[in-house]
């Protein structure tokens, strides 16, 4: 594979037509070789044309997830060392999960569908082909950082999507990122916590990408969960807001990068960091169910584990993540 993508990336290079002699010549193989090079990429996706004196161009890239492409977006980025593809799995999470049992840290791993998605609270996640489904193992972090890491990661999620398409992507609390308060993007966070020690986190995301809004409302429908649940907000799909497909890589690369970023605030402006998570954060009237039902008065999220703060009209209080359902009242 690695003469192959390295074709890939002459041919990336150029506007022009890449003769096979400059190829072999370069990579100090035979034409034949090179042949073999093309027919691989070619069988991944990528439509390459081919001219007798002129040699290969490249036209089209598959819109797939690949491990070398999603490297390339990825130079420099210290949370991803590699990346571990598949076209199906049951899901990411798990597969990440056995990973950092290894010891393993800073995999993204990435898959096309997943057949065993899954959310928060064991909910299935509805995950077809064209979605971004990806875990990432984390490196090492104080305890105290675990409780903000899945609104750091909201809130990466709501800078990708708002910056590439001019969306209004929010969060809504503890772990969903939503537009016009439908559904777009899911965070799941597993962690492996021994008294004050953690051992790995894992990251998993979500985002209804490439796929229609009615394939997932139908799957959906036919779990049994949907409009029956209570609170149920209904989803929405960047192909549906935008009427047109992303490109995916592009997205899941901005997440990362953007993940990179947030999380080394964590630790150097934490401040900071929350006054910006309080401005994706939907605010407002609420209804809390959780142990006990609050109603009342979303207004902000708390310094130091991220709770919801939750006016109830006698006194504000925590709701701590992992605890409770939020639904925002109409």
């Amino acid at each position: 594979m690695g003469n192959s993508i390295r074709v890939l990336e002459l041919l990336k290079s150029s506007d022009d037509y890449v003769s096979g002699e400059y190829i072999s010549r370069l990579l100090s193989v035979s034409r034949t070789s090179v042949w073999k090079y093309i027919k691989w990429l070619r069988d991944q996706g990528y439509i390459i044309d081919a001219k007798e004196r002129k040699g290969y161009r490249l036209l089209e890239v598959p819109d797939r997830l690949y491990p070398w492409e999603i490297m390339g977006k990825l130079r420099g980025c210290t949370l991803v060392k590699d990346v571990v593809y598949y076209q199906e799995v049951g899901s990411t999470q798990e597969v990440a999960l056995r990973l950092a049992e290894e010891g393993k840290h800073s995999i993204l791993v990435v898959a096309e569908r997943q057949i065993r998605g899954r959310g928060r609270a064991s909910k299935t996640w509805v995950s077809p082909d064209g979605g971004i489904w990806f875990s990432l193992i984390m490196p090492s972090m104080r305890l105290e950082s675990i409780t903000l890491l899945s609104l750091v990661t909201a809130l990466a999620v709501c800078n990708a999507i708002n910056s590439n398409y001019n969306l209004n992507a929010m969060i809504k609390w503890p772990n969903d990122v939503v537009i016009e308060y439908r559904k777009v993007a899911g965070i799941l966070i597993d962690a492996s916590i021994e008294q004050d020690e953690i051992h790995y986190a894992v990251v998993g995301v979500g985002v209804n990408a490439n796929i229609s809004k009615s394939k997932i409302e139908s799957s959906i429908y036919s779990l049994g969960i949907g409009k029956r649940e209570y609170g149920y907000y209904g989803v929405t799909t960047l192909m549906d807001e935008l009427n047109r497909c992303i490109d995916r890589l592009n997205l899941l690369g901005s997440i990362v990068l953007e993940l990179e970023k947030l999380y080394s605030l964590m630790n150097k402006d934490r401040v900071q960091l929350v006054n910006d998570i309080c401005k994706r954060v939907i605010l407002g009237r609420v209804s809390v169910i959780g142990r006990e039902r609050i109603e009342g008065h979303a207004i902000g999220i708390d310094e130091q584990d991220g709770s919801l703060l939750v006016d109830d009209g006698s006194s504000v209080r925590r709701v701590v993540y992992g605890d409770v359902h939020v639904r925002f009242k109409e």
